[in-house]
């Protein structure tokens, strides 16, 4: 399958999510700020992660192919969608932006795949109606 550069539907999927989990968890939204050095209380920081999002996914494009950076701006826009889309959404810009060493070096991809992927996963189907009618045991 070849790399890509996502569009900004999908960044705007995932930072939508990320916003409205934010929102649910004080703890969430510390680790955001720490790890990205992000206020998630100023009004453009969905808008400057999400380049750093699209800057990555470049970045992978040019370990993949050699392409060039282009200058690509990126604007954040709220998107209406799921849980699911949100999530589709997050694998698809991780499995772009898995070329060289981004997977081993990014802060950015490690804590898009090893916390928000893993913690969404499990957020999501716990507060399903399909988990809530489950019998326990």
């Amino acid at each position: 399958m070849s790399a890509y550069l996502v569009g900004n539907i999908t960044i705007n999927k995932i930072l939508t999510q990320t916003d409205a989990e934010i929102k649910k968890s004080s703890d969430l939204k510390a680790r955001f700020e720490k790890v990205f050095g992000i206020d998630c209380t100023v009004h453009d920081w969905k808008t400057r992660l999400g380049q750093r999002m699209l800057d990555l996914n470049q970045l992978a494009l040019g370990h993949r192919y050699g392409d060039l950076e282009k200058a690509v701006v990126y604007k954040f826009q709220a998107a209406d969608c799921s849980q699911i889309e949100a999530f589709k959404a997050l694998q698809c810009w991780l499995y772009q932006c898995m070329e060289g060493d981004i997977p081993e070096q990014s802060s950015l991809f490690k804590f898009f795949k090893n916390f928000v992927l893993p913690n969404w996963a499990i957020s999501f189907v716990m507060r399903s109606p399909d988990y809530d009618r489950a019998e326990w045991g």
